[in-house]
């Protein structure tokens, strides 16, 4: 009995030695640790580390996205059988929107030092359409729900065609560096910090028609209606993102959570700054903030040939600040005629007899000394949230290729999308309050300065448009070459 207690100690123990001799085996630079490498979202190309004193990755995918939502617009014209008028219910359909963006992406993750890498992305947008057709019977709805009141004919109609757009929006730099990685100690998670800088190239959108009337041109300038432009493919937007991300492995499972911001500065030679005189944060462009959560699984690695597995689960909700920007609606109202969208508004506001208190015979009125500001189709929307449901499958199948395939399904709340306030609270001075002043029995009341985005025709309670049931698929296939 005590020579088989023996043997079995024997056996047990030259076990053990087999093991950790096999634990300390040498490992190739990029050759999968076993049940150690951080999931892709933490992944982080580096240099200066052991055997590995260089990484580059290329890489190249196609992104494929289609967009729907429904557009909708408050009214206050009667309906026979329910109402007289004169409230503000947001239930007729206008038009079913529809967007298809095919997106060829370019990049390369540079190792600079260890866990410390530079990422450049350059999107090339292959194709972007966008139309708007029938909703539910809209095409037979009172059409005096888009008419103009100052001329009568339509703000736009249905159906309704954008130009086919392509080119490059912005291109991308930034640097991403994994403070801690598990890899490295076990006691600790990977965390991920990291910026980004995007750049505008492209030439920045125009609103167009592309089946406009007869006499009309397909993309006119706003402060001349007779002179065609190029439709554009870029939002004008120089942007700085933030982001930071948490994982740790655990077995086949690698949790994860994360932090994003990103907020845009238009850039002088698009239309939003063109017509877009200093006044509030409102006139901005929206501040986009997100939260991630999701898990990496890995059900397969094999070290001996270079190969891994990983499937990645994963919930993102964003929220779109209020602010100004190219909604769903920017080419019909862009491009519209209607002379209550055509009409400039003044900037600005001042006393005509200074000296004189403004009153009721004495009001502020436009300064002529100060620009014009056309209406070029960005309009100011509401705040909501999306959300986001994404699944991706990567295959690295072997020790300088992977290959990663995805989609994701997003939400969006609904949302007004035209929703300019009259005044914006920052002016106290009756004398460049212009209509945002009201006097009675000699006092005069500052409500702020007219907004010279504000147009009453879509801006006003009973005539604001939203977009509401917004869906957006996203299919997408990428290739890495490691060196």
């Amino acid at each position: 009995m005590i020579r088989l207690e023996a043997g079995v100690a024997g056996v047990l123990v030259l076990m053990m030695a087999a093991r950790s001799a096999e634990a300390d085996e040498p490992v190739g630079a990029r050759e999968p640790r076993l049940m150690s490498e951080t999931a892709e979202i933490t992944s982080v190309a580096d240099a200066f580390d052991g055997d590995d004193p260089f990484d580059l990755n290329l890489l190249v995918g196609f992104h494929q996205s289609w967009k729907h939502a429904s557009i909708r617009r408050e009214t206050t014209l009667g309906q026979a059988g329910l109402s007289t008028g004169g409230f503000v219910p947001a239930t007729e359909n206008i038009a079913k929107y529809s967007s298809s963006m095919s997106t060829l992406d370019v990049g390369a993750d540079v190792g600079i030092y260890r866990d410390f890498a530079l990422i450049l992305r350059v999107p090339v947008i292959l194709s972007w359409s966008q139309s708007m057709g029938d909703l539910n019977g809209s095409a037979a709805v009172d059409p005096m729900l888009l008419a103009d009141p100052v001329g009568g004919q339509p703000l736009f109609s249905v159906p309704f065609s954008s130009p086919t757009r392509s080119g490059v929006d912005y291109i991308s730099a930034g640097l991403d560096w994994a403070i801690y990685n598990q890899q490295r100690d076990i006691t600790k998670p990977t965390w991920v910090v990291g910026v980004e800088g995007r750049l505008a190239v492209g030439t920045p959108l125009h609103a167009c028609n592309a089946n406009p009337s007869p006499g009309v041109v397909e993309c006119p300038d706003p402060s001349n209606p007779t002179v065609n432009r190029d439709p554009g493919i870029s939002r004008g937007m120089d942007s700085i993102i933030v982001h930071t991300t948490w994982s740790r492995r655990f077995g086949y499972v690698e949790p994860y959570s994360g932090f994003r911001v990103q907020a845009d500065f238009a850039q002088s030679r698009s239309d939003f700054e063109a017509w877009n005189p200093t006044n509030d944060l409102d006139r901005t462009p929206p501040l986009l903030g997100s939260f991630t959560i999701g898990m990496e699984v890995v059900p397969f690695e094999q070290r001996e040939s270079f190969q891994r597995l990983s499937a990645d689960f994963r919930f993102e909700g964003t929220y779109h600040s209020p602010g100004r920007e190219y909604s769903e609606l920017f080419d019909a109202l862009g491009s519209s005629q209607a002379p209550s969208l055509r009409t400039p508004n003044p900037s600005s506001y001042y006393n005509p007899n200074p000296g004189t208190p403004i009153s009721a015979t004495n009001p502020s009125v436009a300064n002529p000394a100060t620009e014009n500001v056309y209406f070029s189709g960005i309009t100011e929307q509401q705040a909501f949230g999306s959300f986001a449901f994404s699944a991706s499958a990567t295959y690295q199948a072997g020790e300088y290729v992977k290959f990663s395939v995805g989609t994701a399904l997003t939400y969006a709340q609904s949302h007004l999308v035209t929703a300019a306030d009259t005044c914006t609270p920052n002016n106290t001075v009756p004398d460049f309050a212009g209509p945002c002043s009201t006097t009675s029995g000699g006092t005069t009341t500052v409500l702020g300065s007219p907004n010279p985005d504000h147009r009453d025709v879509i801006d006003l309670p009973g005539h604001r448009f939203s977009v509401d049931d917004t869906t957006i698929v996203d299919l997408w296939v990428r290739g890495v070459v490691m060196f």
